[in-house]
Formats: C-alpha cells, sequence, structure tokens
C-alpha cells in the first residue's frame, strides 16, 4: 500500500506523527513535573536519560547492520551530536550543555518536525526510527525548561554559539573529504539530491553560510521570549509592590 511505503511532507501522516510525537513529550514532562522535587522524579529523569543514551547507540548500528552508509548513516548530523547532548544534559546538569540543548533543539532539530527529511512510510523502520529518535531530543529538551527550570540568558546563546562554531569546523572538513552533506553544510555529488529547503538556498558554498546565518538568526529569536518575560517580570513585581504601598 503506497501510503504505508512513502512519506509526504505536510500530508495527513505528516500531522499525525507530529502530533503523537507532541503528546508524547507532553505525557512524559508532565509525569516529571507532577512528581518534582522527589526521589520519583529523578528515578524518571535518570530512566529517561539511559533510554535516549541506549537509542543513541543503537540508531547507527541499526542503520549501519547490512554495511556502512557512509553518506547518511554515520552519526555526524548535528541531530546526532543534539542526540548525545540531551541524556548528558539530564544526567549532569552542566550549563554549556543545558545552554546548547535548549539553542540546538528550539532552532535546529525542531525543524525535522516541520520539514522533516524522511522518505519512508510507517511499512519501514526508518519512518518509526526518524520520529523516536528527534522525539526523545525533544523531550529532554522541554523536560529541561518545565521540569528542571532552565532559563536562557545572553550567556547561554554564547555557550551554544561556540559549540555550533566547533561543529561547523569539525563537520565541514569531513564532508569535503567524504563528499557528504552533515548539518546540512556540505557540497555531495550530483548524483545525491539536496533536502527542498537546503537546495532552494542556492549553490554551495553561499548556502553553507545562509545555512549558519540562519541558525544564528534562530538563536537570538529562540532567546528573544526568555528576555521580553524578564523584562517584565521586574516591571510587574514593582507595580504589585506600588500597589501594596498604595493600600
Amino acid at each position: 500500500m503506497r501510503g504505508l511505503d512513502v512519506f509526504v511532507p505536510f500530508s495527513v501522516l505528516h500531522a499525525a506523527a507530529v502530533a503523537v510525537c507532541a503528546l508524547l513529550v507532553a505525557v512524559v514532562v508532565a509525569a516529571g513535573h507532577a512528581l518534582a522535587g522527589t526521589a520519583a522524579e529523578a528515578r524518571l529523569r535518570k530512566s529517561l536519560a539511559v533510554f535516549a543514551f541506549c537509542y543513541w547507540v543503537a540508531y547507527p548500528i541499526g542503520w549501519n547492520w547490512n554495511g556502512i552508509d557512509v553518506y547518511a548513516g554515520l552519526p555526524l548530523h548535528l541531530c546526532d551530536f543534539n542526540a548525545l547532548v540531551a541524556p548528558l544534559v539530564l544526567l549532569t546538569g552542566k550549563r554549556w550543555l543545558r545552554a546548547t540543548l535548549y539553542f540546538w533543539t528550539f532552532t535546529l532539530t525542531s525543524q525535522a518536525f516541520i520539514q522533516p527529511e524522511l522518505h519512508h512510510g510507517p511499512a519501514y523502520l526508518a519512518f518509526w526510527a526518524f520520529w523516536t529518535g528527534h522525539t526523545i531530543i525533544m523531550t529532554c529538551a522541554v523536560y529541561d525548561l518545565v521540569v528542571l527550570r532552565f532559563r536562557p540568558d545572553w550567556s547561554d546563546l554564547g555557550r551554544a554559539a561556540v559549540a555550533s562554531a566547533a561543529y561547523a569546523a569539525f563537520i565541514l572538513p569531513v564532508n569535503l573529504m567524504l563528499g557528504t552533506n552533515y548539518g546540512f553544510i556540505g557540497n555531495p555529488p550530483p548524483d545525491r539530491p539536496l533536502p527542498p529547503f537546503i537546495e532552494a538556498m542556492g549553490p554551495w558554498p553561499g548556502r553553507a553560510f545562509i545555512v549558519m546565518g540562519l541558525a544564528a538568526t534562530g538563536f537570538v529569536l529562540a532567546l528573544a521570549p526568555w528576555r521580553i518575560f524578564d523584562r517584565q517580570v521586574p516591571k510587574a513585581a514593582l507595580d504589585l509592590e506600588a500597589g501594596k504601598r498604595r493600600i
């Protein structure tokens, strides 16, 4: 049945997949929020981290089980790195890891839900693996925000920018050496089609700079709501205090 073999972006199947992923994220985060401050929450968080790490190990093994796929099967996409950062955040709480997870997830990994680079439908394991992997990352990131109360600031944007620059500096020569497109900033051969949203950015190397520029813009936009909120909260607190004095 063709509907089960092929995934079409912006289809009913796409909407259903995103809805199910969002529901799974909400269930786990709601459970963590309900258990906040208890030993049960710590066990839930550690279990989520262990599951995420195990999936990070298993995914490339399964993908390359019948032979190494250099072009798409190496764990070198930014989401592959983010999938390792996610459990480390829950296990260590390190600030630079939390900053990286926040900005990478809500700016870049989120694009997997909006414009997924996926061709196989639910008849294939690749469909389920794609959505599972990205949902794990999103769950960890939202958990850190809602349950662990991470709040990014300008220094966190700087941390994420350094991590992103390090990734780009690493992956660019790897892409050129292998003829791959990890991080969507490579220059693959003509027989390797580009995702439509990457192809629309023009020829390489210009499109690589456009991708990095869009990522940087996305980081600023991801920070903006928190900066606006921080300005409003002190003002609201001052107004409340003034009201008490008038009473």
